[in-house]
């Protein structure tokens, strides 16, 4: 599985992850509206080189997420005033219309699968997000979080510490990355628990690997 597709099944990695808006201008340019605070579904998915209604599905599939991150559907006067302000020349049909931010922006990047332009602005954001991890850290070797039995320890610590991935991911598992969400309901928290048995499968065959390497002195990147 490609390392960016993380970000589309984890909703902790995007929280993670979800004010790194520079990501989008590392892929192409994302043109704003006159006000310079927004753009519209259409111009969303002419971002991402998608169909409008692939944008807007999304979109209804992960409302709450979206709203999150500062989806707006503005209606009645506010909608007047602002299609007065950016849209002059558009006939906007329907009772509302949908208007996004950066941070929106990015989460769509961070779900949107069948975009090109979204897979290249995912990997960018991974390696945004796992530079800034590691140069959190001292000098000093990353503490062991939890005990561990007697036996030899070639385990988790030896697996964070040579790979920074699993380090991001260890963080998110044990609570070091704070990550801000709204009050949990019980769709959310069966989608949490989840997000944590993935986490916990990602390290654990991170540490496989490293055994079985170690084991039949198998030569690896690095060491």
């Amino acid at each position: 599985m490609p390392p960016e597709i993380a970000l589309v099944e984890s909703r902790a990695l995007r929280d993670l992850a979800r004010n790194r808006t520079e990501a989008l201008d590392r892929v192409k340019v994302l043109l704003m509206l006159p006000d310079g605070l927004y753009v519209t579904t259409q111009m969303v998915a002419d971002y991402f080189e998608v169909e409008f209604e692939a944008v807007k599905k999304l979109t209804q599939r992960h409302r709450d997420e979206m709203e999150h991150n500062g989806l707006r559907v503005l209606t009645g006067p506010e909608m007047a005033r602002f299609v007065d302000l950016n849209l002059r020349s558009t006939h906007v049909r329907g009772r509302g219309i949908a208007v996004y931010e950066r941070r929106t922006v990015l989460n769509v990047a961070m779900l949107l699968r069948d975009s090109e332009v979204a897979r290249a602005v995912r990997s960018h954001l991974l390696d945004i997000v796992l530079g800034v991890l590691p140069a959190q850290r001292t000098a000093s070797p990353p503490r062991r979080t939890r005990p561990l039995g007697p036996g030899p320890h070639w385990d988790e610590w030896e697996a964070c510490t040579r790979n920074p991935e699993n380090e991001a991911w260890r963080q998110v598992i044990d609570g070091e990355v704070q990550v801000s969400r709204e009050e949990p309901t019980v769709e959310s928290r069966l989608d949490g628990i989840d997000q944590r048995l993935d986490a916990h499968a990602r390290v654990i065959n991170a540490m496989g690997t490293d055994l079985t390497h170690l084991r039949y002195g198998l030569n690896r990147p690095g060491w």
